[in-house]
């Protein structure tokens, strides 16, 4: 009988701790705003950003869901954020355009701040699919944010992506101490 109540209790607790697990898993996807001494973006519901993940970027996000056919093992789209030396702008623009079609290249100011918003449209050999690129400095550095998706995720995921891209914005390190 002593069994019999503890195999119970541990089924109970087990489905019990099954339900916390999937519930805060499926919360990691949730809309939420990064922020961060250098910068600040909002990441938008269905991308888990990547916490411990690759030691060069300073962020990075990834969708939950992958592609269809030859591209099934991509993500449909993922977002990261590079800080370069302060030298590295002119460089950074120049590999950028050179990598694919410009279909977007202008410069907002938010803030008194410069930024560079370039948009590449890749295809031909390489997987069909746009990167949007928003560059901004700050006084120890350059913050390439890269947005890549690919063609086939449709135009309202590709207006989520802007919302993200829109809301990044470069901090000066005192200022947000």
């Amino acid at each position: 009988m002593e069994i019999l109540i503890l195999g119970i209790i541990l089924v109970a607790l087990m489905a019990w701790a099954s339900t916390r697990i999937k519930k805060n898993a499926a919360a990691a996807f949730d809309r939420e705003t990064v922020t961060t001494p250098a910068f600040t973006i909002d990441k938008p519901e269905g991308m888990l950003h990547v916490l411990n993940g690759n030691p060069e970027l300073e962020f990075e996000a990834y969708s939950k869901e992958f592609g269809t056919g030859v591209m099934s093992k991509m993500r449909l789209f993922r977002a990261e954020i590079k800080k370069l030396h302060p030298t590295g702008l002119a460089a950074k623009l120049a590999e950028i355009k050179k990598s694919g079609r410009v279909a977007d290249d202008r410069k907002e100011v938010i803030d008194g701040r410069t930024y560079h918003v370039i948009e590449i449209e890749e295809g031909g050999t390489k997987v069909p699919s746009r990167i949007k690129y928003k560059i901004g400095e700050a006084d120890d550095g350059v913050y390439v944010l890269k947005i890549k998706a690919l063609e086939e995720v449709g135009e309202t995921v590709f207006e989520k992506l802007d919302v993200m891209l829109e809301s990044f914005v470069v901090r000066n390190a005192e200022a947000a101490a």
